[in-house]
């Protein structure tokens, strides 16, 4: 896959811009309102592209941002994953309402996580209960979030300006300025037209599973930050000739590429199945080649992290030391849900014949 040489280093000049305001936010917590000024500064937030073969500028973009601040990738993708659920699943007036907002400035979420003890659900008119794992809640205007109802889970996009927001919850090990706070809803009135699609559109495949390259795209960004400090590190102590050292460098830059290799490869498998949205095999392929993507990167960024650790040494533990941050905030963000079920399932995909590695070729 071919790409423009001047977009990849404006790319790389937003990693390093929003670089340098990453540890002002991890210090503080507070919601990356410089970083999103940057961004819709240069029409990312405010036209994302998110439009039908725009996978590969998407899923790079999305790197970009992560090379720069996770926390703000993490935010990022989720506003870009509310615009094309409203797209896909919302009317043509709603699909017109939003593209609209954002490019207003304003920035979307979603939210799929309930409460335990309270969950979300509607009530005379009303919502009631609350979602967990809120991020970005305190720069959002408004979230998709999802309920129970007798014919499914329901999206509604709910807006955010009457919400409670408990803040006292989130101590995470990094990733702190993604705000995943806990959300009261409670009382705040849900209108008609907060109806996004049909019961179970959210969890409708391909797309849901398949959703799992976004977030894959943001890791590869935050492995590549990574292998950058640590290369850094080395230069600037006079290591980077070591023998060692160059082979520590030569597996970081081989586990990095080797991510880029596949979200590049992912948005080829995305832009097919859009395609042909009634072809089971292209919507099969999605579901395989996400999970093994999501699998993959997963796996580089844990080698590029403990190979960066040994190279750099106990200096990189010691904050201000970029690599400590880094570290907290990938380790974190790695965490994603079932990764056990999804290498399950690309496992299912080998064994059943519906996948096999080479199986995908682009059009």
């Amino acid at each position: 896959m071919r790409h423009d040489p001047y977009e990849r280093a404006r790319l790389e000049e937003l990693s390093d811009r929003l670089a340098a305001l990453a540890a002002a936010r991890d210090r503080d917590g507070e919601f990356p309102h410089e970083a999103f000024a940057v961004l819709a500064s240069r029409g990312y937030s405010t036209r994302p592209p998110i439009g039908c073969g725009e996978s590969a500028s998407l899923l790079r973009l999305l790197a970009a941002i992560g090379r720069g601040d996770l926390s703000t990738g993490r935010i990022f993708e989720g506003h870009a994953n509310a615009l094309l659920l409203v797209c896909r699943y919302g009317t043509p007036e709603q699909a017109a309402a939003y593209r609209a907002k954002a490019q207003k400035g304003e920035l979307f979420g979603v939210w799929n996580t309930d409460a335990p003890t309270d969950p979300l659900r509607l009530q005379e008119g009303c919502y009631a209960g609350k979602k967990n794992y809120a991020s970005g809640v305190d720069g959002l205007s408004q979230a998709i979030v999802t309920m129970p109802t007798t014919g499914g889970r329901q999206m509604m996009v709910a807006p955010l300006d009457a919400a409670l927001v408990d803040r006292s919850w989130w101590r995470p090990l990094g990733m702190r300025a993604s705000g995943s706070h806990i959300i009261d809803l409670t009382g705040v009135s849900a209108d008609a037209d907060h109806v996004l699609g049909q019961p179970d559109d959210y969890v409708q495949e391909p797309w849901f599973s398949g959703g799992a390259i976004r977030f894959a795209a943001v890791h590869v960004g935050g492995m590549h930050a990574v292998l950058d400090a640590a290369q850094a590190h080395l230069t600037s102590t006079g290591r980077a000739g070591d023998p060692y050292q160059l082979h520590r460098l030569a597996r970081m830059g081989i586990a990095v590429e080797s991510g880029y290799g596949w979200i590049d490869r992912a948005a080829g498998v995305w832009d097919a199945a859009e395609r042909a949205p009634e072809d089971e095999g292209s919507a099969k392929a999605l579901l395989a080649y996400a999970n093994a993507t999501r699998s993959a990167v997963e796996a580089n960024a844990l080698l590029v992290l403990e190979t960066a650790e040994r190279a750099v040494g106990a200096a990189g533990f010691n904050a201000p030391h970029p690599l400590e941050r880094l570290v907290r905030d990938l380790r974190t963000y790695l965490r994603q849900p079932n990764p056990d079920g999804a290498l399950r399932a690309l496992g299912e995909a080998m064994a059943t014949g519906a996948w096999h590695p080479g199986s995908w070729r682009r059009t």
